[in-house]
């Protein structure tokens, strides 16, 4: 039995809604510090009915410097419905509703299901998770221009889920761009792009049945 590669739910982790940000305008506005960007981004992503975005991203095995390139589409819906289309390696669904993931391979007729032990969504994503993030991590602005920013999350403990992360955001809208993470097995850097917010997107889209004959797998696999 196959089991679905991990890469799919690293790169939902960038995965934020964001719509631009107004100010007030001035001649020198303040230096940006790390929790004005945290509550500019979680507020981005409050605001965004829905959103849709293009996904490439590469991995690589840390032990065997193994590649895997990855492509698809994302959409995701407020509060908590996300759908994932990927392309490349292979094709693969993603279903995400509050707290229940789902994800379908075609080519096995298999869908791997978990549910979130805790009640809380299985994802929240780094614009609602950001502040978390600064909480439990130490956060240093890595690097500033005049159109992007980005932040760089070393954990205070270890044995967390990574070991580092970089997260690059546009400051016209606050949307994470670039997302890289690094851990024991597996270095991970996504890009998005072709941004679409405020379609309209049918809550149904986000709804997934199994197929007749598919097989089952229930637990922690993601």
């Amino acid at each position: 039995m196959k089991k679905p590669t991990r890469w799919f739910f690293a790169a939902l982790l960038a995965g934020v809604v964001g719509v631009p940000a107004l100010g007030p305008a001035a001649d020198n506005p303040p230096a940006l510090t790390v929790e004005a960007i945290a509550q500019k981004v979680a507020d981005a992503q409050s605001a965004a009915q829905d959103v849709q975005m293009d996904l490439k991203m590469r991995l690589q095995d840390a032990l065997s410097g193994q590649v895997q390139e990855v492509q698809g589409l994302v959409k995701l819906k407020n509060p908590d419905l996300i759908y994932a289309h990927y392309t490349k390696p292979s094709e693969q669904f993603l279903y995400i509703n509050g707290t229940l993931a789902q994800m379908y391979q075609p080519a096995q007729n298999m869908v791997y299901r978990q549910q979130a032990a805790d009640g809380t969504p299985v994802y929240l994503g780094v614009g609602q998770e950001l502040k978390r993030y600064c909480s439990t991590c130490k956060v240093l602005i890595d690097g500033e221009s005049g159109d992007e920013v980005t932040l760089r999350f070393t954990p205070k403990a270890p044995g967390g889920s990574f070991d580092k992360m970089k997260v690059t955001i546009r400051k016209k809208d606050w949307w994470p761009v670039r997302m890289e993470v690094w851990t024991p097995s597996m270095v991970t850097r996504a890009e998005f792009s072709n941004f679409k917010f405020d379609q309209g997107l049918d809550a149904q889209l986000f709804h997934f049945t199994r197929p007749k004959g598919a097989d089952l797998v229930e637990g922690a696999i993601f």
